[in-house]
């Protein structure tokens, strides 16, 4: 599992009215709530008393308090109230769990899993258009593989097949043509956009705009974010329209593999905003449901039998990210092997 970098863990609004939330990230079980003066906390979701999660308990003041026993932690993790012991006994030091440094921003909740001393190498990702536009979300358990939910948002080639009764047209439609990507690549993402023919219906023409083709941007930041930019540029009175689609994942175990998809918009439905809302979260439940099925059918085949994916000239998005994925990859195998003979006795 992939360590030593900011996991989005929930949304700001997500925390309201003293609610707890539990998430495991890397294997890693925690607890995620908001204190009584408004500070954002993320600790292990563990009582050191007698081993039980903290999110069964519930938020006193500053602290969360087990719901076994009472005893109460605060930010640090570091047990600040024992009930059963007198005023003038003291609270043993072995008391504590383990804390997460944590961080808003993008309108979510970050915290980072690893080494402290790698914490500097690891970045959010630039999720702008959270700040500004109206949003919706959702999360997902996937039985898959990581490396291949990673590349599903942009994989340009599946949008025709896989959404044809969601999408439809929606997004544009690519044939026989090879798209021309205009791809920037740097160490640790993908960039880029290539144009997609619009064959929406008239109705869509009307609202989105009667252009040839379908402007499609996309994005991918190792190891656990992509996106998906789909702009339409002004025409007759309307004015230019976005939609963005973000994918944020990480394995929860061994065996699965956390999606959440967040899908942002400007302009769309701009005068009724309940349902513009309504129809994203319904539209994006569904893609995802769409993707889910060949995404777990993909690892079915590849954890019964040793096979290799067959890549022909067209996957030309699929070879750029696997060899940014493999290097990133094998670059973070060699650093963690060089630490662990480093710690050796001689």
């Amino acid at each position: 599992m992939i360590r030593n970098q900011w996991y989005l863990v929930c949304f700001e609004d997500e925390l309201k009215n003293g609610k707890l939330l539990k998430r495991k990230i890397v294997g890693e079980e925690i607890v995620v709530f908001k204190t009584e003066s408004g500070k954002v906390v993320v600790l292990q979701d563990r009582c050191c008393h007698r081993n039980v999660h903290l999110s069964l308990g519930y938020i006193k003041g500053e602290h969360i308090k087990c719901g076994y026993h009472g005893w109460e932690f605060g930010a640090t993790g570091k047990c600040e109230h024992i009930p059963s012991l007198s005023p003038e006994e003291k609270i043993p030091r072995a008391a504590c769990i383990k804390s997460y440094d944590s961080q808003i921003k993008h309108k979510a909740v970050w915290a980072y899993f690893g080494d402290a001393e790698k914490k500097d190498e690891a970045t959010i990702p630039p999720f702008k258009e959270l700040d500004h536009w109206p949003m919706v979300y959702n999360y997902h358990v996937v039985k898959g593989n990581i490396k291949l939910v990673a590349e599903s948002l942009f994989d340009s080639h599946h949008i025709n097949h896989v959404h044809r009764n969601s999408i439809k047209t929606l997004m544009g439609n690519l044939h026989s043509e090879k798209p021309d990507y205009h791809l920037t690549v740097t160490e640790k993402s993908l960039q880029g956009w290539y144009l997609r023919d619009n064959e929406n219906s008239i109705f869509e023409k009307v609202y989105f705009g009667f252009e040839d083709k379908v402007e499609a941007h996309f994005g991918y930041w190792f190891p656990h974010s992509s996106q998906l930019d789909l702009r339409f540029p002004a025409h007759l009175t309307m004015p230019a329209r976005q939609m963005v689609i973000y994918e944020h994942f990480y394995e929860i175990d061994e065996d699965n593999v956390m999606m959440i998809q967040i899908t942002t918009w400007n302009r769309i439905f701009e005068y009724n905003p309940w349902f513009a809302k309504w129809f994203m979260l319904r539209k994006s439940m569904k893609i995802v449901e769409e993707d889910i099925a060949f995404l777990e059918s993909n690892k079915y085949w590849h954890s019964r039998e040793k096979l290799n994916d067959l890549l022909i000239k067209p996957d030309e998005l699929t070879f750029e990210f696997t060899k940014l994925w493999n290097k990133n990859i094998k670059r973070n195998a060699e650093k963690t092997y060089q630490e662990e003979t480093a710690e050796l006795p001689n």
